[in-house]
């Protein structure tokens, strides 16, 4: 699994060492119980059992109970801090011992509470990823954020024993982190075509280009509606995204020769005539035809995809 992010438990750890103790997890009597045996039973001196607490809250802080398993880590420092004070004024190993296995023992708790809580929140943890992957982060940092402190609530509840509640909030959470992926996608792969459809409109493109501006609307809601349902179908994805841009390309066209006609004065008329024959000639004297500026542009058209088929087949 990759990386988490640690900033918000973080700044919550910083927060509790301020104010307190940290509170106590699920089984916490019987971890102090288990190592007031384990003390009685090893065959050691308070100072190695404290070195063995801080090789295993070393090894915790690598296996990221920071975040996995946060009181866990906080309570097993806050005994290997007391056990430390203690033998520094000279009190007796019985009493030295216990304290620092129960460090270790919280610990090792921890360590097995990050299992339960990956078991557990799976699918969060992955969706996790995938948003910082997309970098949600970025694009919708207040829903990101929203559903990051929702799954550190989870663990909360873990680290209490609750997993059942987890399990119920893991399912309230996962649409939410679902429209939060939806969002970041349709932003990245749809916003520019949204910002050129806006000022497409702006430029009267609804009125006065209505069938194109229509069309383009229609390829934007379909790919909105399919990143919706399918985010991750990059392919199909990237297709919807091209169709929509090309559509909304040509509405800008028609929308800014339609302009060009209704705001062209009579003496402009003929130009813009003249300019679409010329147009048409240029292709008739590519292909090496007789000229037909006489006739009408769409039989105009139709002669030169005749001769252009024609040339095609000759070519094959």
């Amino acid at each position: 699994m990759n990386k988490m992010r640690l900033l918000p438990m973080t700044a919550l750890l910083s927060a509790s060492l301020m104010t307190g103790c940290a509170s106590k997890v699920a089984n916490w009597e019987h971890i102090n119980i288990e190592a007031t045996k384990d003390a009685a039973m090893a065959d050691e001196s308070a100072a190695k059992t404290i070195q063995r607490a801080q090789i295993r809250i070393a090894f915790g802080k690598t296996e990221e109970l920071a975040y996995f398993a946060p009181r866990h880590l906080q309570l097993a420092e806050e005994q290997l801090l007391k056990a430390r004070d203690m033998h520094t004024s000279g009190d007796p190993d019985g009493e030295v011992k216990p304290v620092a296995m129960t460090a270790q023992k919280t610990l090792e708790a921890g360590i097995n509470t990050k299992k339960i809580v990956i078991r557990t929140l799976r699918k969060s943890l992955k969706h996790k990823e995938k948003l910082e992957e997309i970098k949600a982060d970025k694009y919708f940092p207040e829903q990101y954020a929203a559903n990051s402190a929702r799954i550190i609530e989870l663990i909360d509840l873990i680290e209490d024993g609750k997993i059942g509640e987890a399990e119920v909030g893991q399912k309230e959470l996962l649409p939410l982190m679902h429209k939060n992926e939806v969002d970041t996608i349709e932003f990245i792969q749809l916003q520019p075509i949204k910002d050129k459809l806006a000022a497409i409109d702006a430029d009267g493109g609804s009125s006065v280009a209505p069938a194109s501006w229509a069309t383009a609307q229609k390829a934007l809601k379909k790919a909105i509606i399919f990143i919706s349902r399918t985010p991750r179908d990059k392919a199909k994805i990237r297709q919807l995204t091209h169709d929509a841009s090309r559509a909304a390309d040509h509405a800008r066209v028609i929308t800014d020769f339609s302009n060009e006609i209704l705001d062209a004065s009579s003496d402009d008329v003929e130009n813009i005539a003249l300019r679409v024959e010329r147009w048409l000639y240029r292709v008739n004297v590519a292909l090496k035809q007789e000229d037909i500026r006489h006739r009408p542009f769409s039989e105009q058209a139709a002669q030169l995809a005749t001769e252009v088929e024609s040339l095609m087949r000759k070519t094959r």
